[in-house]
């Protein structure tokens, strides 16, 4: 059975070992010394220092099946200055290979708005890396491309994409709920309310 819940200081393991495989996975274009500075010490001392800080507007999710960490999420408010309107930010979502581009994940995403909403972290940002192939399903769901730059990974530039959603989420529920309905998950999701 597939559950979500909060991350916890125990979870950095399981989370740092994810952030490693869904890297060397999903980022096959990016040079074998970044992998390598990358690994899961480098992604453990991360996760651990980012548990133990506890921010009160950054949500951390472990996705479960049966007890076993299979994938995470996390989403913050917005520090990058080349996004100056955001005021949150998708920050990650990884899921082991078998769980991809399945239900689970726009259930994670859906979690995910519904907690920058409801912290006033609105208009939001992701970014993504430009050789990333998943990348072109984000225009699709209604995000916009506003950002090309390149950003210093282990003293490697790799060309980015920043892109922003509006106040507007008509077009991503769409594209959610229809993902859902392709998946033969009956479930119906809905925006969080906009009248604040």
């Amino acid at each position: 059975m597939i559950e979500m819940r909060s991350a916890l200081l125990k979870d950095a393991a399981a989370i740092a070992q994810i952030h490693v495989s869904c890297w060397q996975d999903v980022y096959p274009f990016m040079p074998k010394e970044v992998h390598a500075a990358r690994g899961y010490e480098f992604r453990l001392e991360q996760w651990t220092r980012t548990l133990e800080e506890q921010d009160p507007n950054q949500q951390i999710l472990v996705i479960e099946d049966d007890g076993e960490i299979i994938g995470f999420t996390m989403v913050k408010e917005n520090d990058d200055p080349a996004m100056p309107d955001a005021r949150g930010e998708l920050h990650a979502a990884y899921f082991l290979p078998r769980y991809r581009g399945h239900a689970i994940g726009i259930h994670a995403l859906n979690r995910m708005i519904h907690f920058l909403w409801s912290r006033d972290l609105w208009p939001v940002c992701l970014w993504a890396f430009r050789d990333n192939p998943v990348r072109e399903k984000y225009e699709k769901a209604g995000w916009t491309p506003v950002v090309h730059r390149d950003r210093d990974v282990a003293g490697v530039m790799i060309p980015e994409v920043g892109y922003t959603l509006s106040n507007e989420m008509a077009e991503i529920y769409l594209y959610m709920n229809d993902r859902l309905e392709d998946e033969a998950d009956d479930t119906r999701l809905a925006p969080p309310p906009q009248n604040r």
